[in-house]
């Protein structure tokens, strides 16, 4: 008797047990969902939807529809040839500009600015380099413009305790119209004029003018 008792007792411990076990996966079940939901609404927020094309509603029409499907339909397919552009070589920018005449533009300080910020001592040339070359243009005649730097060495500093560095200064030289190209202000300037002006109708010129 007292086995039976003891049998039914354990058999209503199991089952509250079991009973709590299920609700706590339940809650946790519950648990997982919401935060499943917030991650997937926090995702959409911060990336988006993956379209921007508006949803088609049932029972609503687009006012376009009936221009485009027509312009669709009529839309012609055109091939278009493979475009190739040869490789350019190293070499290819000096041999195109080496019969044309160069000029030299030499960019120096000016005499009364050829003063050390240091000290207050003036300046002396100690050498110069090439920056760059531009192609100028001029009405049925093209140069080459080669733009030389001055650079300047000042000529007390570095001689004392004082100032025992040398100060060297370079003159200001010009800004390019497009970097590591050739092409100058005047040239840009016609090729625009060529590839733009030229290609608007007279017509349009007088009934600007």
């Amino acid at each position: 008797m007292q086995f039976l008792d003891s049998k039914e007792l354990r058999i209503k411990e199991l089952e509250n047990e079991n009973r709590k076990l299920q609700e706590k996966v339940t809650m946790l079940e519950h648990d997982v969902e919401l935060l499943t939901q917030a991650v997937l609404h926090a995702s959409k927020q911060r990336f988006g939807a993956s379209s921007e094309k508006t949803p088609q509603i049932e029972g609503q029409y687009s006012f376009l529809d009936e221009i485009i499907d027509p312009i669709i339909d009529e839309a012609k397919v055109i091939n278009i040839k493979e475009h190739k552009r040869p490789v350019r070589k190293k070499g290819d920018r000096e041999k195109l500009i080496k019969s044309l005449p160069h000029e030299i533009v030499e960019c120096v300080i000016n005499e009364e600015e050829a003063v050390c910020k240091i000290c207050g001592s003036y300046l002396k040339v100690i050498g110069k380099k090439k920056v760059r070359s531009e192609m100028e243009y001029i009405p049925a005649k093209l140069i080459i413009k080669d733009y030389v730097q001055y650079v300047y060495k000042c000529t007390e500093c570095g001689k004392n305790d004082v100032n025992p560095y040398d100060s060297i200064y370079c003159a200001p030289v010009p800004a390019p119209v497009l970097t590591h190209s050739v092409a100058s202000p005047s040239i840009t300037a016609w090729i625009m004029y060529q590839k733009y002006m030229m290609s608007v109708p007279l017509y349009r010129q007088e009934k600007d003018f």
